[in-house]
């Protein structure tokens, strides 16, 4: 589907976010980019749950999605591993429908930069667990009982695939949907809203919550970590966030033997005014970021 018009070649002076735009808005190959990227991520998710609880059932376990009580190890690996697949996935789409290499999803450089990412990580890592500590201490959630053997398993899961899950997201949100709703406005700041409004749409709406103080949550994460990805120009920054977040939070459930069932609720209720707290700490990490880079502005591609 690609052609000799699409933007194959490297964009010179534009932010991350305007990669893909070419002069054309291509509304309908973005539909399909959007849908292939959704409909990639259900698949997957319908295929190793399937899995999953296949497993569970031939090790004798009654794991939460096949109607049981049980939090298992292999449930938390089938519930990751199908939004980690959403990395290569989202850098096969844009160089399938729009000719750009996918590489050029890290950042404007068409690299991973580890300079950024490691300093990200200096900065936001000793504040993020501080907040999530906090956050957890503050917020006691039911204890369950765990074996040795299950936790000791969880552990191995969460610390592995629980950064490779939260990277996966940014590559298909802050990444390829924001870039793809981006391309859509003809103006620079069009181009802005279009992109943080349909990927963070997106983003809250693939929680499947009814939750009105959850979906706000997932809203500003997805607002926040869009912001922090058009100014850094590359999802670095925002892989850091996400990542030390969903880790911190899986690692400190299992510490404090926490049953991780309510971790799925995202019904009616199970939110509460107490998430503007987290929504506070994204907006102000978000207002950081924008200051430092208020001198030079958005990284552009070089």
């Amino acid at each position: 589907m690609t052609s000799d018009v699409l933007p194959t070649e490297r964009p010179v002076g534009v932010p991350y976010h305007r990669v893909l735009a070419d002069g054309e808005r291509r509304i309908g190959r973005g539909i399909a980019a959007l849908a292939l990227l959704l409909g990639g991520l259900l698949g997957f998710a319908g295929a190793l749950g399937a899995l999953g609880a296949a497993i569970d059932a031939a090790l004798g376990r009654t794991s939460i999605v096949a109607g049981g009580t049980e939090f298992t190890p292999v449930l938390q690996a089938s519930t990751l591993l199908p939004v980690a697949l959403l990395l290569p996935w989202s850098m096969l789409i844009q160089r399938w429908l729009y000719g750009v290499r996918g590489a050029s999803l890290h950042s404007v450089a068409y690299r991973f930069r580890f300079d950024v990412f490691g300093r990200a990580l200096f900065v936001v890592g000793p504040i993020w667990v501080v907040y999530i500590t906090a956050l957890v201490l503050l917020s006691p959630s039911g204890q369950a009982a765990w074996a040795v053997a299950d936790l000791l398993a969880m552990f191995v899961v969460v610390l592995l695939l629980t950064p490779l899950q939260a990277a996966a997201e940014e590559y298909g949100f802050r990444g390829l949907a924001f870039r793809v709703a981006a391309s859509w406005g003809r103006g620079p700041r069009t181009a802005l809203a279009l992109g943080v409004g349909v990927s963070s749409l997106l983003f809250a709406l693939v929680h499947f919550s009814t939750d009105p103080w959850l979906n706000l949550y997932y809203l500003t994460f997805g607002v926040s970590l869009a912001l922090i990805t058009w100014r850094t120009g590359g999802v670095e920054t925002a892989v850091v966030i996400h990542a030390v977040n969903n880790t911190l939070l899986f690692l400190l459930a299992l510490v404090l033997h926490a049953d991780l069932t309510d971790a799925f609720d995202r019904s009616a209720g199970a939110g509460s005014i107490g998430m503007l707290v987290p929504c506070a700490v994204l907006a102000a990490t978000t207002a950081v970021v924008w200051l430092r880079t208020r001198g030079r502005g958005p990284a552009l591609t070089a």
